[in-house]
């Protein structure tokens, strides 16, 4: 795993635990100090393709952990 990857995963894990869900693109993007979107995407995309997070395709802010598991997400 990069740093890079590394910050954007302790970000959504933290927000799940503070919050109860996923955070924006967006939250993400203030929370690491990134300056697009693009670029938080695909890091998103890769830790969901390596496994290491899961998403629901069409529902905002569904990026979580792999290892939370979520009722009625789908």
């Amino acid at each position: 795993m990069t740093p890079k990857q590394k910050d954007v995963y302790v970000v959504i894990d933290e927000w799940w635990k503070r919050f109860g869900f996923g955070p924006s693109i967006d939250d993400i993007m203030y929370m690491t100090g990134d300056r697009g979107r693009g670029n938080v995407h695909r890091v998103i995309k890769i830790l969901c393709d390596t496994g290491i997070c899961k998403r629901t395709k069409g529902r905002a802010r569904s990026v979580r952990p792999s290892y939370l598991r979520v009722r009625d997400i789908d």
